[in-house]
């Protein structure tokens, strides 16, 4: 029977914690930065990212944590640069 290359084995434990590792390391390289979208990071931090991605993380884990940090930090300044409203604002 051919491997399916659509369904990767899933990682082990000690793989995952290796790909986390790896991807903690290429964020504090953005945030060392500046750099909130992995999309906007240029050459910066290519080593970091080609670490991760060399590193044994699914391909699938990779684009999601790029996006996903992307989308918290968007989330995070609207939540910080929303008004707070009062709780009588809050009861009409």
């Amino acid at each position: 029977m051919a491997k399916d290359e659509t369904n990767p084995p899933i990682p082990s434990r000690s793989q995952r914690k290796h790909c986390h590792a790896l991807r903690d390391k290429y964020f504090s390289c953005l945030d060392a930065n500046n750099i909130e979208d992995p999309a906007d990071r240029g050459t910066l931090c290519s080593k970091e990212r080609e670490d991760m991605f060399n590193g044994g993380c699914p391909k699938s884990w990779f684009t999601y944590f790029e996006e996903l940090r992307a989308m918290k930090i968007k989330q995070e300044r609207m939540y910080r640069d929303t008004p707070k409203r009062s709780t009588a604002d809050r009861s009409r």
